[in-house]
């Protein structure tokens, strides 16, 4: 099952990676990202939410995630994968397959294609975080610049266009 054994990060990837949870200041200890699983938790939703997706760079670059912080974060980390699969339209446009796929082919055979689509991504929401807070920084104040922009236009994008009559209609589905 997905979530329950080590996760590599390769290629230029794990380079992103590793460059998101760097110290961005010599004399404080303050990073955008504390620990690999942290953006392993928050890169499938915005890899999603920005429609990008990307393929394994197999180079020899790596970085990893334990399996205990996999196990620690399993909740937040299968909420997120059904999320994605109940609202991704794009890949299933049936309500009933998306719930399938969300709920009763995790973890069996029937969901190694949704896998990989999630790896795909959490690749691609790998790169957005690093295009948006890391690529163009230089000193501390671009790195917290670059973090307010990107929440900024993450605000924008995303919170004005959800309004409190969707979200009604979504509690009342779940309610069902």
């Amino acid at each position: 099952m997905m979530f329950e054994k080590e996760y590599s990060f390769r290629g230029s990837h794990a380079e992103k990676v590793i460059k998101l949870t760097a110290q961005f200041d010599k004399n404080i200890t303050t990073k955008l990202f504390a620990r690999n699983i942290d953006v392993y938790i928050i890169a499938p939703l915005i890899g999603f939410l920005y429609g990008r997706k990307d393929d394994i760079d197999k180079s020899n670059e790596t970085t990893k995630i334990f399996p205990q912080q996999l196990l620690n974060e399993q909740t937040n980390l299968k909420y997120n994968y059904q999320l994605i699969m109940l609202l991704d339209k794009k890949n299933e446009p049936s309500f009933d397959e998306r719930l399938n796929k969300a709920f009763r082919y995790y973890g069996s055979d029937k969901a190694n294609d949704d896998e990989n689509l999630f790896e795909q991504y959490v690749l691609g929401g790998i790169n957005v975080l690093y295009e948006k807070l890391i690529e163009n920084a230089t000193v501390s104040e671009d790195y917290i610049r670059n973090l307010y922009d990107f929440m900024d236009d993450f605000n924008e994008r995303y919170n004005e266009a959800v309004s409190t009559d969707s979200i009604m209609e979504l509690c009342k589905l779940a309610r069902s």
